[in-house]
């Protein structure tokens, strides 16, 4: 029997969810009626792919396969209790009883007895109270500013989930008894990216494109934050590359949040016009300068 992680091509540690992804990915891929050409190997890993995930798409199964409950642990286990019947019986006819060699304190026609002691134990109480762990993507805005979020357990039930403000990726967030088995729904935090901001701790930073002759004269520009808009004052000379802060416009709330840092991107326009070109020549007569000295 193939490794049903290896399949799915997920850890062992993959949550349900990532499991369920992974597993809607590979059948949609795999698909004979997708594939034609090769339907034929298809169909036989479309069976592997469902296969997989009888043996780990559930709370339930996971538990008892990663803890030996498969079919291929009964035969082994029942390959061990024919061994062990064998022996026991050459024993009793050397001997005239069963060697202490064999002695297990059960009775050697049980075959459930003798399941219990080749395999893990494992009990409806082992498996109550288990941990669910679940996979929540939520927005950059989201994870800066806080806010909620419905997730919906294979069960069918939904849980309103939490976002504090400042939350980092990958972070957990506990919903204490609230699994199917009576343990804690864990929900693991996945953040999307949103174009042009980034985190460093509790700031965030963006680029802001500038003219030319808005580097030259100064300006006030809207600059787009996490909160809205906000009117950010160019002195006249800045360059590429300079910072403006945007203070507490960052992560987090009142009292401990962070800046918004504005980085300055001085661009030049794509297509020089002629005019422009010769208004700058007769303007770099007068007002020239070397900035590679400096000033």
């Amino acid at each position: 029997m193939k490794d049903p992680y290896e399949v799915l091509g997920v850890l062992k540690k993959a949550s349900l969810a990532d499991i369920k992804k992974a597993y809607r990915n590979l059948a949609k891929k795999h698909h004979p009626d997708l594939n034609p050409r090769s339907k034929k190997e298809s169909e036989k890993k479309f069976k592997e792919i469902i296969h997989a995930y009888e043996l780990i798409g559930t709370a339930e199964t996971k538990f008892k396969f990663d803890h030996g409950e498969t079919e291929e642990q009964q035969v082994n286990v029942r390959k061990q209790y024919e061994e062990f019947m064998r022996n026991s019986h050459l024993n009793k006819q050397s001997h005239g009883h069963y060697s202490s060699d064999f002695d297990y304190g059960i009775d050697p026609n049980d075959f459930e007895q003798m399941l219990k002691r080749f395999r893990p134990q494992t009990t409806t109480s082992d498996f109550l109270h288990q941990d669910e762990l679940y996979g929540l993507d939520v927005e950059f805005k989201e994870a800066a500013l806080g806010g909620k979020k419905v997730i919906t357990l294979p069960n069918g039930k939904n849980l309103e989930v939490i976002i504090p403000a400042g939350i980092v990726e990958g972070q957990k967030l506990k919903l204490k008894g609230l699994a199917s088995t009576g343990g804690n729904v864990l929900v693991q935090i996945s953040i999307r990216p949103m174009i042009n901001f980034k985190s460093e701790g509790k700031d965030i930073h963006s680029e802001l494109a500038i003219s030319f002759f808005e580097a030259i004269s100064g300006a006030e520009i809207s600059v787009p934050t996490i909160r809205g808009s906000v009117m950010l004052k160019i002195t006249p000379g800045v360059s590429t590359g300079s910072k403006l802060r945007i203070r507490q416009n960052g992560i987090g709330v009142i009292g401990s949040r962070g800046d918004h840092i504005v980085t300055i991107k001085v661009t030049m326009p794509k297509k020089i016009d002629p005019l422009l070109a010769d208004a700058i020549m007769a303007i770099e007569k007068k007002f020239s300068y070397n900035p590679r000295i400096a000033l």
